[in-house]
């Protein structure tokens, strides 16, 4: 499009006047109203098409300006998944028929944009697709959705921006509607191709003419990390000094990271705090908002609220001769202990049968247990990982707990890692053990393979979705959950295998589950921690706390717990960092006064952060055998200091 497309596009005009709000989910709708997770959405725009009708009806009643078709996976490689690759015209013209059918209802002048998703397809030389065969893809979609009559293609959760070039140069050939290019970056700030934010602006120079009018990011994150990824990308493009007008930007998060609740993953994020980031991010020059995986219409109309809310605060600005300044934003990206699904009931398993879980039950006062969690290497080099360490148990450091893939990202494998650091430094592990990424006898074969190797200490684990993660395409396994882990290491510490067969020698497993005592579900927390103690877990780690009655109170609702308990303590390091876990990741809940006196710290948030940590061990040697620490952004120097104060104060 050229200098002028503004002045011809209603959308384009608009833009440039003001914010204008894209709606919310459309998959986490369909699903939460009954639409099968094993079967094609935009089918729905042939067999349910009120289904999909009414979840546009409900954006745009709670404010949203644009709506997008139910089309994300309309292309023919993904449509063949369900042997739809036939129906792509049909899926497509009535995706878009029906988002317009809906405004017509709704009454709204709504604009219609055509969702274009990812082919799922890898090109040369990870993969063997030609760009030809990717363009032509994206053709006949949006050839389709044109014909259907949308105002705009939204092109959208891109990890490579090779495909990404392909699907707005094939826009560019399709027709004159204004496009919207978004790339989806992980909580880590990358894309599965390792494509960084500031990576854009080279594609936005390699397109020239034919750059989209809207470049920003969608899903993949929450609000805070893609806050602070579109900073980023933004100081970036504003290098190439564009003129005036040419492009503007666009930002729609997830809600959050995803948590199990009742069965189902639920995004944590509320509305309030997803809309609290419009006014800062229209402030850096993002024009077009709106929410992805996990939000409503409840969030959507809280940004509605948002955006108008920063219009009459411009009006205000304008009318007093007032300027603005950026407001700065920072990255935090931490998490504590995965999150297990439901538990369902099963038999009482073994008793301890390990030094380890006997050491926890011994109630010698001058005995309280200390352990450090430490993320796996992202690569092949385990220096760092075994140098902390070193340095972590010369503090005094009993064990050190290593996770399984967390947040569902490659890194090395536990196993080896534990493995690693047992036979380098010489200090117990206990190994995260998901049922994520193993089938039956995958689970078996490496549990066998920890007690070969003396890795003795299991976490029972259900495991981080791979959506969650860089490899949303990536098939979980879950034969078990969490309770069903527990149950076959039982069988293993008592000679045999799930099947009853004969291993020879009893494992001699130690085996901790996971506790979340601030689950808002405080009924199902109960159910699943009395089915794993049921199960035959010896002990439980909780998820990170932040005040000694998150515990006592799960603990008196609960009644007598009969097996020791580890708790976790993530320090805070600044009130961003607070906000984004208490916001974005399942199962982390932190007080409102923690989070105000973090406010209040302002640059002295890290000190502050773990002067409460500190305290909050104290009171937590009153009632518990131990904690688990968990550093943040690798400050294990800190957790060094931190081992050393609480060991002083056991052995006075």
């Amino acid at each position: 499009m050229n200098e002028n497309t503004e002045a011809r596009h209603p959308f384009l005009a608009q833009l440039k006047a003001r914010p204008l709000l894209c709606d919310g989910a459309m998959g986490t709708l369909l699903y939460a109203r009954g639409a099968s997770s094993e079967s094609s959405f935009e089918q729905l725009n042939l067999t349910k098409q009120d289904l999909v009708q009414q979840v546009h009806i409900d954006y745009i009643n709670a404010g949203a300006d644009v709506i997008e078709t139910n089309s994300f996976s309309g292309t023919h490689f993904r449509l063949a998944a369900f042997g739809l690759e036939d129906q792509v015209w049909n899926v497509n013209l009535w995706a878009a028929k029906v988002a317009r059918n809906a405004r017509e209802i709704a009454g709204q002048a709504t604009f219609v944009a055509g969702s274009v998703g990812p082919t799922g397809k890898m090109l040369a030389p990870l993969g063997d697709t030609k760009p030809q065969d990717i363009e032509d893809a994206f053709a006949k979609q949006m050839e389709a959705l044109l014909a259907g009559g949308v105002d705009l293609f939204m092109i959208e959760t891109m990890a490579s921006l090779e495909e990404m070039e392909i699907a707005v140069r094939a826009a560019r050939k399709v027709a004159k509607l204004p496009v919207v290019a978004q790339i989806s970056f992980s909580p880590e700030g990358h894309t599965l191709m390792g494509v960084n934010p500031e990576d854009v602006k080279a594609l936005l120079e390699k397109l020239g003419g034919d750059m989209p009018d809207v470049v920003g990011i969608n899903c993949g994150a929450g609000p805070g990390p893609v806050m602070d990824y579109m900073t980023r990308m933004i100081a970036s493009i504003e290098e190439l000094k564009l003129p005036a007008d040419r492009l503007t930007f666009s930002c729609l998060p997830n809600a959050g990271l995803p948590a199990m609740v009742g069965g189902r993953y639920m995004y944590m994020s509320r509305p309030d705090y997803c809309a609290s980031f419009v006014k800062p991010l229209a402030q850096e020059g993002v024009k077009l908002f709106g929410g992805c995986c996990g939000t409503t219409p409840d969030h959507i109309r809280a940004m509605r609220q948002a955006i108008d809310a920063f219009l009459n605060l411009e009006k205000s600005l304008q009318a007093k001769g007032s300027v603005r300044n950026p407001v700065e934003v920072s990255s935090v990206s931490n998490a504590g202990l995965d999150q297990d699904e439901s538990a369902t009931k099963v038999a009482k398993g073994a008793l301890p049968t390990s030094g380890f879980a006997e050491r926890l039950q011994n109630k010698a006062k001058d005995d309280f247990f200390v352990s450090v969690e430490l993320d796996p290497p992202k690569g092949s080099v385990a220096k760092k990982i075994i140098q902390a360490a070193i340095k972590l148990q010369e503090a005094g450091a009993d064990a050190i707990n290593v996770g399984d893939s967390p947040m569902a990202r490659v890194r090395m494998s536990s196993l080896a890692t534990c493995h690693l650091i047992q036979q380098q430094v010489g200090i117990p592990c206990i190994i995260h053990f998901t049922t994520r990424d193993r089938n039956l006898m995958g689970i078996q074969a490496d549990l066998l393979g920890c007690q070969a190797l003396g890795i003795n200490n299991i976490l029972a684990l259900t495991g981080d979705p791979p959506s969650v993660g860089a490899y949303a395409h990536a098939t979980a396994v879950y034969d078990v959950d969490s309770v069903g882990l527990i149950k076959i290491i039982n069988k293993l510490n008592q000679g045999e295998d799930i099947a009853g067969n004969s291993i020879g020698s009893p494992t001699h497993l130690s085996i901790a589950c996971a506790l979340n005592p601030t689950a808002e579900d405080r009924a199902l927390e109960k159910e699943r921690f009395g089915n794993k103690i049921a199960a035959g877990a010896h002990f439980a780690m909780t998820q990170p706390i932040y005040q000694l009655s998150d515990l006592t109170d799960f603990l008196d609702d609960f009644g007598p717990c009969p097996i020791p308990i580890l708790v976790g303590i993530m320090p805070l390091h600044s009130h961003k960092h607070a906000e984004y876990l208490h916001n974005e990741v399942p199962g982390i809940t932190i007080p409102d006064h923690i989070r105000s006196a973090l406010e209040k710290a302002g640059e002295e948030g890290a000190k502050v952060g773990l002067e409460l940590a500190e305290e909050l061990l104290d009171e937590v040697r009153t009632i518990a055998r131990g904690v688990y620490v968990v550093p943040s952004f690798g400050r294990y120097d800190d957790m060094c200091t931190l081992v050393r104060n609480i060991k002083s104060k056991v052995r006075a």
